[in-house]
């Protein structure tokens, strides 16, 4: 029979083992993470963009319904764990400009201009945004051309410009960068353009990626490719986009602006064809037909 002490004995050597065999784990581990080898980088990496990625697209969501704060929370946890992030850069950027702090907003953006941002028209469009509420007119101007420069889908940075121009009542600047919106317009061709133009820069580093993306932009758009995007029904919501009426009905507005009645017409007829319960592009519409017909007779 074995005996209290015996028993004793016995249990004591067994917890001594096990922590001799913790210890032993902990060591072999503490000499893995000095050393570092690749794989344990590699695995350490790739939880960390993970982890990262999660916190900026809860970020994402959060700025899309309006949770400035807590979108500002989610972007400074993604930068904790990479702060070269420029996505969460940008979406801190954005909350700390929706809560109204632009100086720290405009700080970030001026750093990553500086530093070489992956995407730099973003960042002007962004500017642009925060210039135009502090009312500096010039800079404004500069960071939406910057914008359209550098832009693979420039059409937001040409109407926001337009538009600018149109409600200074400079007519004829208005009407140059609403004939650029219309060239680049989002139609199904300059859509996939865009978007070719965009993910090449994502993959700017993968060579083969970058090869097919430059042959589909020298070869065009194929019929055949532009059918896998059901082009009718995505030329039928983009003309539901009010934007789309809105800058036939102002350029038609230019137009007559300058005594051009006979050119403003057709784009009035597009904006009301486009939004026919719009009470300002029919007036506009009608008023243009009554000039005509007075200046016939």
């Amino acid at each position: 029979m074995v005996s209290e002490n015996e028993m004793k004995k016995d249990i004591h050597f067994k917890i001594r083992a096990c922590l001799i065999t913790i210890w032993g784990v902990l060591v072999v581990f503490a000499v893995i993470w000095s050393i570092e080898p690749q794989w344990l980088r590699d695995i350490s990496s790739q939880g960390k963009i993970v982890e990262a990625s999660e916190n900026k697209l809860k970020g994402d969501e959060l700025l899309r319904q309006g949770e400035y704060k807590l979108a500002y929370k989610a972007y400074f946890d993604a930068l904790k764990i990479m702060p070269e992030m420029q996505s969460a850069q940008i979406g801190k950027a954005i909350s700390l400009y929706k809560m109204g702090n632009l100086s720290e907003a405009l700080k970030i953006y001026i750093k990553l201009l500086e530093k070489g941002a992956d995407k730099p028209w973003e960042v002007y469009f962004n500017l642009a945004a925060i210039y135009e509420t502090q009312r500096d007119k010039e800079k404004t101007i500069e960071a939406l051309k910057s914008f359209i420069k550098l832009s693979p889908d420039p059409f937001d940075g040409q109407v926001r410009l337009a538009r600018l121009y149109f409600t200074s009542s400079n007519w004829k600047q208005a009407l140059n960068y609403y004939r650029l919106a219309f060239q680049s317009k989002p139609d199904l061709e300059n859509s996939l353009i865009s978007t070719l133009k965009s993910e090449r820069v994502i993959y700017q580093k993968d060579s083969l990626v970058v090869k097919e993306i430059d042959k589909l932009l020298k070869t065009g758009i194929s019929d055949e490719l532009s059918g896998r995007f059901y082009s009718q029904p995505f030329e039928e919501e983009l003309n539901k986009n009010p934007v789309i009426a809105m800058i036939y009905n102002d350029a038609g507005f230019c137009y007559a602006m300058h005594g051009d009645i006979d050119s403003s017409l057709p784009f009035f007829q597009t904006a009301v064809k486009l939004q026919p319960d719009n009470r300002e592009y029919r007036q506009n519409l009608l008023k243009a037909q009554h000039e005509l017909e007075k200046k016939d007779n």
